[in-house]
Formats: structure tokens, sequence, C-alpha cells
């Protein structure tokens, strides 16, 4: 709470010195205009200034990117309110909770996240050549229909235009860690071939420490990504883009859990099993756009193929007791139709679109039980499990705003999803103990086939140009699934929410201070709920759970060259009704996410060249589990930068977590004893660049 207090005393002063300058900037004889960038968000799949979304949407570009030091998809949480992004340790474990509605390992997630328009089945990304990236809060099923009912995180790459530009830069850091990345781009044949190649990659020995064989390596990473855009305008009307992304990420020793009794969690751990995580992924997109008179057509064709491997010491001790390994073998292909309104003047403005999913996901987990070491006094056992799921789903969607008047508007949109999963399993084990701890021979396939109405309501009033309030409702879902480890072949429902919003967007000063803000409040049922068993996660559904919140968020320039950005949100997400055999957890708070998050960055770049930035995020305390019996309470993150800009070349140093606070992102509890995953410490470090 103190360092809430902190942050609230020096966001009122700073918003303070804002009026207090902007003021008297307004009041200046000296005829300097300025004022904050119009940000076009297309989130909402057209084209709009984010101040006249009637939503929660943050926009986050790629300058700022590279500015508060944002490395991954895993930082996108420093820059938006109520939004907690948990990494276990594997690449395809990182989750998303926003607004108190949380994914979890290996399930089907509750935000949807997008690259250029395409889906993307797991949330790992370095972030390199970003455009912009969108956060949108709340149900999101009208436009993105599943696994979108937190909300939705979409990154817009950089694309080719006339110009040619290149960029190559290289940094060096603590702990060894090194990352380059380079783009070149431009017209191959003016106005009508684009191309653009970017690559990154990047290394480090990490920072945790095995007291099992005092290594200080454990985390070691290498990660690898690369994308080609190409872009044919074959006539004015008609757009084609073809884009390609590739990542390989090997962590080499995934040792990253520690004992919560105490100690520095970086170095609490003790494994006899290093561990390693492994991914390979790859895309290929086509989007093809064709402009009629007041209307356009798009197209969007996209295939994602992804393969994971994790090898984990499960008992997290030196003693070798259990191991698991884990497969993943999964291709995915989409295809979207849309067609979407394009005049300025009507009254009217619509979209009509449908959607096709083909989905194979196949897993495979093995897990060793040392039954020696367990003190059963026979040898040790493999248990094998083998499961695939292949998904077939189809929506149709629509979206209308009529604007009665100038100021009042408002719109309808429904879609309609429908998804059909086929599991198979099967599971052995290679000895005759592990069947009476109930891991016993198991064949199976099972068919779930099921429809969900999404709709949206949204009524919005522009009371002045620069000031709109808006109320909405809408409905958005989670995809049911099936348990491929404990409880292997059971089914959990899907899982459905209501959320209730009303909210407000302002511009002050000219355009120098943008103020939104929004409370919602949220309803769901058959909530999807993480169960661990010795640190083997199985799904269920809850009855019921409800969250309510608030969110404030501003962004100002008070002067020429100094832009300032805050954000605040509240939470208070609980279980209304899950009453099992381990309890009844009614009022208990929903894990992983915080009570309330808060941000506050300033960016200066002056005239002269020099660059300074600075910010700072707080995260409240939360349960890692559904009985709220262990917390991480709350911690603030400082970063900085610090550099000299020039038209060709740039130079910085800068930090990340500057007063090295300790925190879990996840804990897990194994034998009734709790481990966590240390956060990221102080990382100092040196970039250089140059470009053309």
């Amino acid at each position: 709470m103190l360092s809430c207090l902190k942050f609230f005393t020096v966001y009122c002063a700073v918003m303070l010195i804002f009026s207090a300058v902007s003021a008297a900037a307004e009041n200046s004889d000296n005829g300097e205009v300025f004022m904050l960038d119009t940000v076009t968000v297309t989130a909402e799949k057209r084209g709009e200034d984010i101040q006249n979304v009637a939503a929660s949407v943050s926009a986050v570009s790629g300058q700022q990117v590279e500015d508060y030091v944002i490395k991954s998809t895993l930082d996108i949480m420093s820059l938006s309110p109520n939004m907690y992004i948990s990494q276990p340790g594997s690449s395809s474990m990182t989750f998303v909770t926003m607004r108190g509605i949380t994914g979890s390992f290996n399930n089907t997630p509750a935000v949807g996240f997008y690259v250029d328009d395409v889906y993307y089945p797991s949330l790992d990304m370095t972030l390199f050549d970003i455009d912009r990236i969108e956060i949108l809060r709340g149900p999101q099923g009208t436009l993105y229909g599943r696994n979108s009912e937190a909300g939705v995180i979409n990154i817009i790459t950089k694309q080719p235009d006339n110009e040619w530009h290149g960029y190559a830069g290289v940094e060096a850091g603590s702990y060894d860690t090194y990352a380059g990345k380079a783009s070149i781009g431009g017209a191959v044949v003016k106005d009508k071939l684009f191309m653009k190649a970017a690559v990154s990659y990047s290394e480090s020995e990490s920072y945790f420490e095995n007291r099992y064989d005092n290594s200080k390596n454990g985390g070691e990473y290498e990660e690898k990504d690369a994308r080609l855009s190409l872009r044919y305008e074959p006539e004015n009307r008609l757009r084609f883009s073809l884009i390609y992304d590739y990542q390989d990420y090997d962590y080499f020793k995934n040792v990253q859990f520690g004992s919560l009794d105490g100690g520095s969690l970086r170095k609490n751990m003790s494994y006899n099993e290093d561990g390693e995580d492994r991914k390979d992924a790859q895309g290929i997109l086509l989007r093809t756009e064709y402009d009629f008179s007041g209307a356009k057509f798009v197209s969007i064709t996209a295939f994602h193929k992804e393969k994971e491997y994790s090898l984990g010491d499960m008992d997290f001790s030196p003693v070798d007791i259990t191991t698991m390994s884990y497969d993943k073998d999964l291709s995915q292909l989409t295809q979207e139709f849309r067609l979407v309104s394009d005049s300025y003047t009507s009254k009217l403005k619509w979209l009509a679109g449908f959607f096709i999913l083909s989905e194979d996901d196949n897993r495979k987990y093995v897990m060793w039980m040392n039954y020696m070491n367990m003190g059963v006094g026979m040898p040790g056992e493999n248990i094998v499990m083998n499961s695939g799921t292949e998904t077939e789903g189809y929506a149709l969607f629509g979206e209308g705003t009529y604007a009665f008047t100038e100021k009042f508007k408002v719109t309808l949109g429904l879609r309609y999803d429908y998804e059909e999963d086929s599991f198979s399993y099967k599971q052995r084990s290679s000895g005759p103990v592990s069947p009476m701890f109930g891991y016993g021979d198991l064949d199976g396939s099972t068919d779930e086939s099921y429809g969900a109405w999404l709709p949206k309501l949204v009524f919005s009033y522009g009371f002045t140009d620069d000031f709109m309030a808006y109320a909405s409702a809408s409905r958005g879902f989670r995809s049911g699934g099936f348990n491929d480890s404990v409880n292997m072949g059971t089914y959990y429902e899907p899982e459905f929410t209501w959320n209730y919003e009303l909210g407000m967007k302002s511009s002050l000063f000219k355009r120098r201070l943008n103020i939104n803000a929004a409370l919602f409040y949220i309803d769901w049922t058959d909530m999807q709920v993480e169960v661990m068993r010795n640190g083997i996660v199985y799904y269920e559904n809850a009855a019921k759970a409800e969250s309510t919140g608030a969110e404030l968020e501003m962004s100002a320039m008070p002067f020429a060259g100094l832009e300032l950005k805050a954000g605040v949100g509240l939470t208070r997400a609980e279980y209304k009704k899950y009453d099992t055999e381990a309890g009844d957890y009614e009022g208990k708070k929903i894990q992983t996410t915080p009570d309330y998050t808060a941000n506050l960055g300033a960016v200066y770049r002056s005239s002269t060249g020099i660059f300074a930035s600075a910010s700072y995020s707080y995260y409240g305390k939360h349960y890692f589990d559904t009985e709220n019996t262990e917390a991480q309470d709350g911690y603030g993150v400082v970063n900085a930068k610090l550099g000299y800009e020039s038209e060709n070349y740039e130079v910085y140093v800068f930090g990340r977590n500057l007063f090295d606070e300790e925190y879990a992102v996840r804990g897990v509890e194994v034998s009734d004893n709790w481990y966590g995953r240390a956060g990221e410490p102080r990382i100092l470090g040196i970039s250089v660049a140059g470009r053309f």
C-alpha cells in the first residue's frame, strides 16, 4: 500500500506540473505548436482515432517499445492497467490475466494474441520492428470470437513503403547478455512492389543459480527471430501482402523455481535435473484487399506451425524423484473474409465476415517416477501420455454503428461461433506400481461440439469534439477442452462472460492531455479453474465468479519534447460459487490477479539529440492458488534509458529493474512446499545502432 501511495503522490505532482506548464505554454506568444500524436488503431478491424473508439483500449507505438526498454510480450504489462503476464518458465506456458480473467499452464488462453491480424496460439514473442501494439480490455467476442473473453493483444509489424530504410543495432548487458537486430526495406518497383526483411538475435547466461551443482547460468537462452514482408499493388484498388515469420527459441537450463521459504529466490534452487525448453515456430499469411465503391473486401489466409519441447524437474529438489518431458506439435490454418464499409459520410458504418479454423494439436508427456527414492522399494517407471486434438471451427459475424445525430451513436454486433473437437488419448506405464497411483493404462477417444452467440451493444455520446462517454455490454467465451495428463480424457466446458462497462475519453489543452477512464463489471459462468496436483495441472469448471474494477489512463505533452504516460487499474475478482471436495472457495480471490496495477512513464527528446526516459510499474498483491494460501506481495519495477540520437546513429545506456526488486512471477505447491519463479533482477546495458 505504501508503494501505491508513493505512486499516486508522484502521479499527482506530475499532473499538477503538467497543468501549470501547459497553461503557461498556451498563453505564451512564441507560436510553437505541439500536441499529442493522433493514434489510429485497427483492433476493431477498421482504422479509427483511439480517442473515438468506444472501448477501453491502450496503444503502444513502436517508438515507445524502444523508449521504455520493452523487449518481449512479457513486458507489455508495464504499459497497460489491469493486465498481468506470468511466465512459469517454459515459453509455451506464458499466460495473461486481464481484469481478473486469467489463463494458465497449457490451457486455452483468455486473451487473444494477434500478429498482423492473425491469431497466434502462444504468447511469447520478441518485439522487434514493431509499428504498434494495441491492447483491448473486455470481451471482444463479436469481432474475434473464441478465446478473447478477457481482451485482445494486437501487434502490428512495420511494413515497407517507397523509401528504402535500413537499421542495425547491437547491445550488451548484465549476465553476459548480447543482442542484435537489423532490418532493411523499400520499393523494388516504385508504387508497385515492396519488400522488407527484419531479424533479431539474443543470448544470455541468465540469472538463476542452482545450489545442487553451484552453476550460475540457469535459464541460459538463445532466441532467433526473422520476418519477411512483401507487398504488391498492381492497381490502386487491389493490394496483396505476404508475410513470413520464424522463431527459434532455446532455453538450455530451465532451473528456475526456488523455495519461497526464505533467501534470494534467484539463488534458492537445488535441482538434480537442469531441464531445457525449445520452441520452433513459423507462419505465413496472405492478405488481399480490394476497394469497391463505399466498401472494402479483405481476405486473410494464414498457416502457423509450432513445435515445443520441455524437460523439467517436477519435484524441485536435488533428489531424483520425478521429471517430466513435454512435446507439443501444433499446426493451424485460418481463413477470414470480411467486407467493411468505407464511406466517411454515411451515418452507418458496418462490417460483416466469415471465419474458418482448422487446428491439429498433438501432445506427449513422459513422466519419470523414481519409486525407489520415494520409499516404495520398487524400481522407477515411466508414464507415457499421448493425446491429439483436432478442432474445426466456423464463425459468422457482423457489426454496425449508426449515428442518429452527430453526437449520439449506437453499435450493435453479433457473432455465432461453432466448434467441433475430436480428442484421442493413450496412457501407458512401464511397470506395475504407477497404476496404484492412478496412472494405469488408458485408451479412448471422444468428440464434443458447441455453439456460442456473442452479442455486443454500445451507446456513445460525444458531448464535445474532445469529450465522449460510452456504455457497453458484450459477451465473450473461452473454448472448452480435454485434460491431457492428470484426469486424462475428461472434458471441461466452455467458459462464458458478460462484461458491462461505462467509460469516457477526453482531450484537454488543445490535445496536450488525454484522459480515458472506465468502470467495469464482469459476470462469468462455468469458469475454467486450474487445479494443481504435485506440480501437474488439470482443469475443471467452477460454477460462478465475478470481477469489478476501474481503469484510468493519461498521456500528456506539457511542452515540446516531453511525453508523459500513466495508468491505474483496480480489480476485485472472486469466486461466487465454487464448492468441491477439497473445500468451499466462495469469496476467495481469483489467482494471478493483482488487486491493483499502476504505471508511470516519461520520455524526453531534446532538439540537441539528448534522450532520456524512465518508467515505473507497480503490481499489487495477488495469490498463486485457489485457496489463497500463498501470495506475492505488491512490488514495483523501475526502468530507465539515457542516450544521444542523431539522424544516422544512436547510443544509449539502459537499466531494467534498477532497484533490484525481488519478486516471484509464478508460484506452485509441490508436496506441501511452495516454490516460485523469480522475476528479472537488475539489468544494466549499452546499445548502439545506425540507420539510413
